[in-house]
C-alpha cells in the first residue's frame, strides 16, 4: 500500500495495482479558486502581519512568540474579511486603506514607544493636540527603518491595478460570499478566545486591567489586539459609574494619621515669604557636580546646592503626562493617571491645590509662567482649575524676542517674568516652567559653550549637555537678578527638575559617570532622580538632605515651612523635612507596585505579582530577599489605587473641605 497525491489533489490509495480515489479532500479545486480570486487579502493580511513582526522587533520584544503571531493573525484576518463582501474594484482599495491606517498606527506607536516606553492608549488621543507642540521632538524620534511600513504599497498599487483591470476579483455570489466571512470569522474568534484566556492565565493578572503599564498583551497578543482591548476598557471603565463611598472612611482615617504633626522641624521657617517655583525641563541629579573637559555642567545649581536645602535623592513620578505631571504632583500630591495626563482627562475635577491653599492662608495671589502655547497640555483651562490667578504666556505676555530649542530661551522668559513678579502683591506664588532643555536639546550654536571633545559622546546627549548647561545659566542669571532687586531675601526659591531626559545611549550615560561596567535595569532607574533645591532667605538651614523622596512630597513639604495648617489637606506625599523614612511609589516606567525607600528600590513584575519582583539594596546596588517588603509593595498599590479612584470620581470634595 501506498498513499499519493490525486490529479485533483485529493488523496490516492493504490492497492494492488487498483486506484481508489479517498472521497476526503485536503485542497479541493474551491479552496484554490477562493485563493486565486481574493489573493489581494491574502497579501494584504501577510504584509500586515510582518509590520505587526516588525514593530515587535523594534520596541526590543524579539519577533514575538508563537502565540502572538497566531493571535495578530487571527484579528488581522478577522479585521480584513468583512472586506469580502464588497465588489472587488471596492474591495482592493479598501483594503489598502485598511493597510495604511494600521501602518500609521504602528508608526506612531513605534515613535511614542521610544519616547514613553508604552504605546498609544485612548486616554493618550485626547492629547493629540500636543503634537504640533513638540514637532521637532517627534522628528528627532524617526528613522530611515521606519520606512518599512509602507514599504509594501510599493508593490501593491500597482499589482492590484493589475488584478482589476484583469477581473481576477471573487465571482461567487454575495450571499456565498457572506457565508466565507461568517466562516473566517467563528475560526478567527475561536482563536482569538483562546489566546486571550491564555495571556490571562499564564502572564498577568493586569492582562486587561493595566494595559498601559503592563506589556502582556503587546507581547503575547500583537499591538492590534492590544487597541481593541484597549478600546473595550476604556468604554467600559466610561459606563461605570464608580463611587468612593466604599472607601472613603479608610481614606479619611487614613489621611487623618498621615498629616497629624507632631514636633516639626522647620515649621513657619518661611512663613508669609513669597513663593517662587521654578521647574526644570529634564534636569536630572546626575548632572549636577559633574565636569566635561574641565568645564562644570551645571555650575549655578551645584552653587545654589551650598545655599539651599538639597534633596540629593529625589524621584521623579511622572506618567504619560511628562511634564504636566510634575506640575500636577507638585501643585495637588495626587498620582499621574495610569495613562494620559490628568491635565487632561481631569481637567473639570475640584481641587484643594497648592494655589488654593495658598490663598487661603493669605497669600494675595498665585501665577504661572510659561512661554509655551496657553493650549500645551490643556494649561489654559487647567491653570483656572488649579488656582492660579493669571497664566502668562506666548499669547498674552511673552515676546518671542530670542528663540531657543522649542520656544522662547529659558533667558529671555526669566528676564520678562521678573518685570511682572516685582509688580505683584505680596506674598505671591509664582510658578515658572522652563522650555530650553527640551527633546531633542536642539540650541543655536551661538549658545553652546561647553567644549566637549569630538566623538566623546553621541550628538543626541552632547546637545543635551549643552541645553543643560544654558539652561542653568539662565537660571543662574534669573537668582542674580533675585538677589540684586531684594527680592530673595523675602521669598523661598524652589528648583527641581520635572522628568528625566531621553534619546541618548547607555554607553553614553556610562561614559560619563566614569563607570567601566554597562548600567543595569536597576541602576538606569536610580538614575531617573531629579534635583530639588529649596532656597530660604539668607541660606537658612540650607544643607544636603539624603532621604529619598519625589515629586508627590513637595506639596506637604512646602505647606510646612510655609506654616500652612496641613491637617485639612488631602495628599499622598510626605513633608521630607520630617518624615522618618522615605517612600516613593511609582508607575509607567516602572510597572505599578514598584517603590523605593531609603534602603530598598522594589521593582515590580509585569504580571503584577508580589513575590516575581525583585529588590535591591540601594547601598550596595545587590539583588535582596523580599521578606518584610510586602507592607510597602500593598501601600504602594493602595495610593495608585486611591488616587486613580479620587481623580475618575471627582471625589476630593467628600474627602476635605473645599474652600472656593
Amino acid at each position: 500500500m501506498k498513499l499519493a497525491w490525486g490529479r485533483n489533489s485529493g488523496f490516492v490509495q493504490t492497492v494492488q495495482g487498483v486506484e481508489i480515489e479517498l472521497s476526503i479532500r485536503l485542497y479541493p479545486k474551491r479552496a484554490g479558486r477562493f485563493i486565486k480570486h481574493n489573493q489581494d487579502f491574502f497579501i494584504v493580511t501577510l504584509a500586515v502581519l510582518l509590520k505587526e513582526i516588525f514593530f515587535s522587533a523594534s520596541i526590543g520584544f524579539g519577533f514575538g512568540s508563537l502565540e502572538g503571531v497566531v493571535s495578530s493573525a487571527a484579528i488581522l484576518l478577522g479585521l480584513f474579511c468583512v472586506s469580502l463582501v464588497f465588489p472587488f474594484r471596492t474591495r482592493t482599495w479598501l483594503l489598502l486603506l485598511l493597510d495604511l491606517v494600521i501602518s500609521v498606527m504602528l508608526l506612531a506607536d513605534l515613535l511614542f514607544y521610544r519616547f514613553f516606553h508604552s504605546v498609544i492608549t485612548i486616554p493618550v488621543l485626547f492629547e493629540a493636540g500636543q503634537v504640533e507642540g513638540v514637532s521637532s521632538s517627534v522628528a528627532a524620534l524617526l528613522s530611515n527603518w521606519d520606512a518599512l511600513f509602507f514599504a509594501d504599497f510599493v508593490f501593491l498599487i500597482p499589482y492590484f491595478i493589475y488584478l482589476n483591470k484583469h477581473n481576477l476579483g471573487f465571482r461567487y455570489r454575495w450571499l456565498r460570499r457572506v457565508g466565507q466571512v461568517a466562516v473566517i470569522l467563528l475560526v478567527c474568534g475561536l482563536t482569538l478566545n483562546f489566546t486571550t484566556q491564555n495571556v490571562e492565565a499564564n502572564f498577568s493578572q493586569n492582562a486587561y486591567t493595566g494595559l498601559s503599564w503592563d506589556t502582556s498583551v503587546l507581547r503575547n497578543l500583537g499591538v492590534v489586539n492590544f487597541h481593541l482591548l484597549d478600546l473595550y476598557s476604556f468604554l467600559k471603565q466610561k459606563d461605570a459609574k464608580g463611587s468612593l463611598e466604599s472607601e472613603a472612611p479608610q481614606l479619611k482615617a487614613w489621611m487623618g494619621s498621615h498629616s497629624e504633626p507632631s514636633n516639626l522641624n522647620l515649621t513657619g521657617a518661611a512663613k508669609g515669604k513669597n513663593l517662587i517655583i521654578i521647574q526644570l525641563e529634564a534636569t536630572q541629579e546626575f548632572l549636577l557636580g559633574r565636569s566635561v573637559n574641565g568645564q562644570e555642567v551645571t555650575p549655578n545649581l551645584n552653587r545654589l546646592t551650598q545655599s539651599s536645602i538639597y534633596f540629593d535623592n529625589f524621584f521623579t513620578q511622572i506618567g504619560q503626562g511628562n511634564t504636566s505631571d510634575a506640575e500636577f504632583m507638585t501643585l495637588n500630591s495626587l498620582y499621574p493617571a495610569p495613562s494620559g495626563s490628568n491635565y487632561v482627562m481631569h481637567a473639570n475635577d475640584t481641587y484643594q491645590s497648592l494655589p488654593w491653599t495658598l490663598k487661603g492662608a493669605g497669600y494675595q495671589g498665585a501665577y504661572a509662567f510659561h512661554a509655551n502655547t496657553p493650549q500645551f497640555w490643556n494649561r489654559a483651562n487647567m491653570y483656572k482649575v488649579e488656582g492660579f490667578d493669571k497664566f502668562f504666556n506666548d499669547s498674552n505676555f511673552f515676546r518671542d524676542d530670542e528663540n531657543v530649542g522649542m520656544g522662547l530661551s529659558d533667558a529671555s522668559m526669566f528676564r520678562q517674568a521678573l518685570t511682572q513678579i516685582k509688580q505683584l502683591p505680596q506674598p505671591y506664588f509664582s510658578f515658572l516652567i522652563t522650555l530650553s532643555g527640551h527633546y531633542p536639546y536642539d540650541i543655536p550654536d551661538s549658545k553652546k559653550t561647553l567644549n566637549i571633545p569630538a566623538g566623546e559622546y553621541s550628538g543626541m546627549f552632547k546637545n543635551y549637555l549643552q541645553a543643560q548647561h544654558y539652561a542653568d545659566q539662565a537660571l543662574g542669571d534669573f537668582m542674580n537678578q533675585l538677589q540684586q532687586q531684594g527680592i530673595l531675601s523675602n521669598s523661598v526659591v524652589v528648583v527641581y527638575g520635572d522628568h528625566y531626559g531621553t534619546g541618548w545611549t547607555n554607553q553614553d550615560l556610562e561614559k560619563f559617570l566614569g563607570t567601566n561596567q554597562p548600567l543595569s535595569d536597576y541602576q538606569l532607574k536610580e538614575l531617573n532622580k531629579v534635583p530639588l533645591l529649596i532656597h530660604l532667605p539668607w541660606g537658612q538651614a540650607a544643607g544636603t538632605r539624603h532621604i529619598s523622596g519625589g515629586e508627590m512630597d513637595l506639596f506637604p513639604t512646602l505647606l510646612n515651612l510655609l506654616g500652612v495648617d496641613s491637617g485639612k489637606e488631602f495628599y499622598f506625599g510626605q513633608d521630607l523635612l520630617n518624615a522618618k523614612d522615605g517612600f516613593s511609589a511609582f508607575r509607567v516606567w516602572t510597572p505599578d507596585g514598584s517603590f523605593a525607600t531609603d534602603e530598598v528600590f522594589y521593582i515590580a513584575n509585569w504580571d503584577g505579582k508580589f513575590e516575581d519582583g525583585t529588590a535591591y539594596n540601594r547601598k550596595t546596588g545587590q539583588k535582596i530577599s523580599l521578606q518584610g517588603l510586602k507592607d510597602d509593595y500593598d501601600l504602594a498599590e493602595w495610593e495608585l489605587h486611591a488616587s486613580d479612584l479620587i481623580l475618575q470620581t471627582n471625589s476630593l470634595p467628600q474627602l476635605i473641605p473645599i474652600n472656593h
